[in-house]
C-alpha cells in the first residue's frame, strides 16, 4: 500500500481516492484472512496519527483506517490464544493494543461525528476483549494482555455517550446536511445511537467500567423509554444479577443526581407538585417495580439503598438552623416509593436507622416542610410490627362503632349475655416495652365478637400479644379502664420518643370512645323516657305500640340484622283519630335509628400519625 501521495503535502483528490480504496480492499480482504505477515498495523498506525496532527484527513479515510487496525490486533490475538506463541510476540500484541486505545481514545474529540463514533465503537470493542474475562477458561498465559481502562479513559467514553446519544431526535437531524424531514436518516440515525449505547452498555454488564458509571445512564430511563428503554432496563437487570447492592447504589446515585439538577434549577424552596419532581418519583417507582416480587433475593440491596438514600438527606443540615428541615429532607418522599419492597422486619431495622438521624423536636414536627419525613416514617412503620398507623387506624374503627345498650333481665342466660354484650375495648400500643410490661389477662372464646385488638400475629402484632376481654363477672364499667391498666409497672422501661407520641394519641383516642359512650346511652335514656311518654300521653292500643328496642347501639350490621327479624314493623289500620295515627306519628319524631343522629364526627377527624 502506497502512502506517501497522502502524506506528502502535495497531495490531491486524486491521490487520496487512491488511498481510500487501497484501504478499503484490504480492510475487506483482512476480515476474512490473516494478513499479519504484511505488516499493515505500523502503516495504519502513521496514517491514524497523521490524521491527528493535520486534521484534514478525508473521513473515509480514517474510518477505515482504524477498522483495520482493529482487524490486525485481533488476529496477532488468535494467534496467541492457541498457546504457541512466542513471549516477543505477547509483548507486541500488548504494546500495539495500547497504543491503539490511545489512538482511538484522541479521535474521540475528533470534529467529524462518524470519526468518532467509530473510535468509540472499535475502543469499547478492545475494553471488552482484553478485559479480565479473556483469562478464564483455562486462558491463564494472556493474562499479560489484560488492560483495565484508565478513569480519565472512562470519563471521556462516558461523556461521549452523554454528548451523542441522549440528544433530542431535532438536534440530531439538523447536522444532516438538511434533510431533517427525511424518515429514513432519523430511523438510520437513532439505530446508530443504540448501537453506541449498547455498546457502552457492555462493558458496565461485564465491569469493564465502574458500575457507578451507569447512574448517568439509568437516570434517562424514562426520559427516552421510546429510544433506549429496552436497552437500560436490560442493563439493570444484568447488573443486578451481577452485584445486587451495586446495582441498588447505582440506581440511588442516579436518582441523587437527578435530585441535585432539580434544585439547581428549581431552588431548594420548590413545590412538591413541580413535574420535575414528579417525574423523579415516577422514575423511583420503575426502579422499584424492576426488583420483582421476590423480597428474600433483593433484602440486601433494599436495605442498602435505603440506607444510603437515609444519609444523603440528612447530609445537608438546614441553613435555617437546628429548627429548620435538612435541605435534602424531600428525598425521603422519593425513597418512600422503595418501602413496599421491604420486609416486615427489615422496615423496623430501616426505621430504627432513620431515628439515628432524627431528634425529638423533628418527630413533633407537622409543617409541610417535614411532611416527606413524615410520609416516609409512615411508609417504614405500614405493615410492620409497630405499625402506627395500623394503630391509630384500629382506634379510629374501634370508636366508630362504638354501641351502647341495656341491661337485660337477669332470665337471659350468662351465656347469651356474654355473646350480646359489647365489652369495652383495651388501650394497646405498638411500643415493645410498653407491650413487655403489660400482664396477660384471662381470655373468653367469643367466636362472635371481633376486635382491632385481636388481630393475627401475622398482621403486624407480636406473638405475645393477645385481645383483652375480661371474666362477666368482673366486667369494668365503660367509663373505666382495666385494673392492670391502672397499676404502673415498677419496671418499667423509659420509653422512646415515637413511644410516647403513639401512646399520647392512644390515650386521647380512648378518652374520645369514652365520651362517645357516655353520650349514647344518655340518648338510649333519653330515648326510653321519651317512648314511655308518648304512650301514657296517647293511650294507644296494645296492638299498636312500638317494639322496644334493647340495644340501639349495636358495633355490626349482623346484629342489626337480628335485631330487625325480632321487630315487627307491619303497619296496621286502626280505627283511631287521624291525629292518633301511627304515620303521622312517624313524620313528627326523628328517625333514632339513622346512624347519623348517633355518630359523632369528632370520632372521625382522628389526626393521623
Amino acid at each position: 500500500m502506497t502512502t506517501a501521495a497522502i502524506l506528502g503535502e502535495e497531495a490531491d483528490e486524486d491521490d487520496a481516492y487512491q488511498v481510500l480504496s487501497t484501504i478499503k480492499r484490504i480492510t475487506a480482504f483482512h476480515n476474512a484472512h490473516d494478513l499479519s505477515g504484511w505488516d499493515l498495523f505500523t502503516s495504519n498506525f502513521k496514517l491514524l496519527n497523521t490524521g491527528i496532527e493535520n486534521g484534514d484527513m478525508p473521513e473515509q479515510i480514517v474510518i477505515h483506517s482504524l477498522q483495520c487496525t482493529h482487524y490486525v490486533i485481533l488476529w496477532n490475538l488468535a494467534k496467541s490464544s492457541e498457546g504457541n506463541s512466542k513471549k516477543d510476540d505477547m509483548i507486541t500484541l500488548r504494546k500495539q493494543m495500547r497504543a491503539f486505545c490511545m489512538m482511538c481514545q484522541r479521535y474521540l474529540t475528533n470534529v467529524n461525528t462518524a470519526v468518532k463514533e467509530q473510535a468509540f465503537t472499535i475502543l469499547c470493542d478492545l475494553l471488552l476483549i482484553f478485559s479480565h474475562q479473556m483469562v478464564s477458561g483455562g486462558r491463564e498465559h494472556l493474562e499479560p494482555l489484560v488492560y483495565s481502562p484508565e478513569d480519565s479513559l472512562q470519563v471521556e467514553l462516558l461523556s461521549f455517550i452523554l454528548n451523542h446519544v441522549f440528544i433530542d431526535q431535532d438536534d440530531e437531524t439538523n447536522s444532516t446536511d438538511g434533510q431533517q424531514d427525511d424518515e429514513a436518516l432519523k430511523i438510520e440515525a437513532l439505530h446508530k445511537r443504540r448501537n453506541l449505547l449498547a455498546a457502552y452498555c457492555k462493558l458496565i454488564i461485564f465491569c469493564v467500567v465502574d458500575m457507578k458509571t451507569g447512574a448517568d445512564i439509568f437516570k434517562q430511563y424514562m426520559r427516552y423509554y421510546n429510544d433506549y428503554g429496552d436497552i437500560i432496563k436490560e442493563t439493570m437487570s444484568k447488573t443486578r444479577q451481577i452485584d445486587k447492592i451495586q446495582c441498588a447504589k447505582t440506581l440511588i446515585i442516579s436518582l441523587q443526581q437527578l435530585f441535585h439538577e432539580m434544585l439547581s434549577e428549581l431552588g431548594h424552596g420548590f413545590d412538591r407538585s413541580s413535574s420535575l419532581f414528579c417525574g423523579i418519583k415516577e422514575l423511583a417507582r420503575r426502579f422499584s417495580l424492576t426488583f420483582g416480587l421476590d423480597q428474600v433475593k433483593t433484602r440486601d440491596a433494599i436495605a442498602m439503598l435505603h440506607k444510603d438514600g437515609i444519609e444523603f438527606a440528612f447530609k445537608d443540615p438546614s441553613t435555617q438552623g437546628e429548627g429548620g428541615p435538612p435541605l435534602n429532607l424531600s428525598f425521603l418522599d422519593i425513597l418512600s416509593e422503595f418501602s413496599s419492597k421491604l420486609m416486615r422486619q427489615d422496615k423496623r431495622t430501616v426505621h430504627m436507622y432513620l431515628e439515628r438521624f432524627m431528634t425529638f423536636q423533628m418527630a413533633l414536627q407537622r409543617e409541610d416542610c417535614w411532611l416527606p419525613l413524615i410520609s416516609y416514617r409512615n411508609s417504614l412503620q405500614a405493615g410492620g410490627d409497630d405499625d402506627t398507623m395500623s394503630v391509630m387506624s384500629g382506634y379510629s374503627s374501634r370508636g366508630s362503632s362504638v354501641r351502647s345498650k341495656k341491661i337485660k333481665p337477669p332470665a337471659v342466660t350468662a351465656g347469651t349475655s356474654a355473646a350480646k354484650r359489647k365489652l369495652p375495648e383495651e388501650e394497646t400500643s405498638s411500643s415493645e416495652p410498653w407491650q413487655q410490661s403489660m400482664q396477660t389477662p384471662i381470655m373468653l372464646p367469643s367466636p362472635h365478637l371481633t376486635s382491632t385488638a385481636m388481630r393475627d400475629p401475622k398482621r403486624g402484632r407480636d406473638d405475645s400479644f393477645m385481645g383483652v376481654y375480661p371474666l362477666p363477672q368482673d366486667q369494668p364499667q365503660p367509663h373505666q379502664l382495666p385494673q392492670h391498666h391502672q397499676q404502673t409497672p415498677q419496671h418499667q422501661t423509659p420509653l422512646d420518643y415515637n413511644s410516647q407520641v403513639t401512646w399520647m394519641l392512644a390515650q386521647r383516642q380512648q378518652e374520645e370512645a369514652r365520651q362517645q359512650q357516655e353520650r349514647a346511652m344518655n340518648y338510649a335514656k333519653l330515648r326510653t323516657n321519651l317512648q314511655h311518654a308518648i304512650r301514657r300521653g296517647t293511650g294507644l292500643m296494645e296492638e299498636d305500640e312500638e317494639p322496644i328496642v334493647e340495644d340501639v347501639m349495636m358495633s355490626s350490621e349482623g346484629r342489626m340484622d337480628d335485631l330487625n327479624e325480632g321487630m315487627d314493623f307491619d303497619t296496621m289500620d286502626i280505627d283511631l283519630p287521624p291525629s292518633k295515627n301511627r304515620r303521622e306519628r312517624s313524620e313528627l319524631k326523628p328517625d333514632y335509628f339513622d346512624p347519623a343522629s348517633i355518630m359523632d364526627e369528632s370520632v372521625l377527624g382522628v389526626s393521623m400519625f
